[in-house]
């Protein structure tokens, strides 16, 4: 074995083996050793581990930086409005994540931006989100306007319906397209949007508590909002409202919990424990109780310190 490989070994394993002992953590420090940065650079490659770039310098870089770097700057965002930035540096930032969550072609970089638009107090970041949700599809404006192809099962195949006659049609209609589907994978999709809604009811906005009851279905079938038929959605919208500290959060909660008890377990469980949360409140999952304290008028309790509600969700979880 040649004396290089020799000493690359030998530094792999002493980075791994201190890679315990770094504030970054072990997960960041093994991704960085075993890129393939690490044996062009491996100095520079660790150096950026233990003290990161700062993610305004990442995200406003010209040309653009590559998007694993771009998604994990994004990870280490904080909102400039609250930690010493300038209104142009908010703006700015606010801008690039829109972007990123709204239209970028790449589906890790949205999750970055979804998840650092959670973390920001900006007015403008409920908005965002919501666009975000419509757009999951990961289609662009053309291809969301198109007209959808005809029906495969109107289309008769090659050598006609009978073999005393020939072919009144081919096989390949004029108006189907030839490329295959355009977007993202539905799994994907569904979870962008279970992102969106989570992130969308930290910003604790009226539009935001409005626009997640539409998607956990309490404003009927007639405005139902794409994506709310699939119950991973329908039940993430449900967390969405636990978080999001509005009366209509609440009156929408008691909505569901109504709709699902004795049908859906997972979101009336749900919803129940989003109406304790919010009402401070320990009543029994009863809807007739709920709906009376939604007629009586919605008090939202002081948000709760982290070790009340750790203490909250075991009791909760142990019934």
């Amino acid at each position: 074995m040649r004396a290089g490989g020799n000493v690359y070994r030998a530094l792999t394993i002493a980075v791994a083996a201190s890679a315990a002992l770094l504030p970054t953590g072990c997960a960041n420090m093994w991704d960085a050793i075993t890129s393939r940065k690490f044996r062009d650079a491996p100095f520079k490659t660790v150096g950026k581990v233990i003290s990161p770039e700062d993610p305004l310098v990442v995200l406003r870089a010209d040309p653009p930086r590559s998007g694993d770097e771009r998604a994990k700057a994004m990870h280490r965002l904080k909102e400039p409005a609250r930690n010493n930035g300038t209104q142009e540096d908010q703006d700015q930032i606010l801008d690039t994540l829109k972007q990123a969550a709204t239209a970028d072609s790449s589906p890790v970089l949205r999750f970055a931006a979804i998840e650092a638009l959670g973390r920001f107090e900006d007015d403008r970041v409920a908005a965002i989100l919501m666009t975000a949700y419509q757009t999951a599809d990961g289609l662009t404006e053309a291809e969301r306007a198109a007209p959808k192809g005809p029906d495969p099962s109107a289309v008769i195949p090659v050598g006609g319906t009978s073999a005393s006659r020939a072919p009144t049609r081919t096989g390949i209609d004029p108006g189907m397209p030839l490329k295959g589907p355009a977007g993202y994978a539905p799994d994907t999709v569904s979870a962008l949007r279970c992102r969106c809604l989570e992130s969308v009811g930290r910003t604790h906005k009226p539009e935001a508590a409005r626009f997640l009851a539409t998607v956990a279905g309490t404003a009927g079938a007639d405005t139902a909002a794409p994506g709310s038929d699939d119950p991973e959605v329908r039940q993430a919208a449900v967390r969405g409202l636990s978080n999001c500290r509005q009366p209509d959060s609440v009156v929408a909660l008691a909505q569901v919990l109504k709709q699902e008890s004795g049908k859906d377990v997972i979101l009336a469980r749900q919803s129940h424990a989003g109406l304790m949360k919010l009402t401070g409140k320990q009543l029994p999952p009863d809807p007739t109780k709920w709906d009376e304290v939604v007629q009586a008028g919605v008090v939202i309790a002081p948000e709760p310190t982290k070790l009340e509600s750790a203490i909250q969700n075991a009791v909760f979880w142990k019934k």
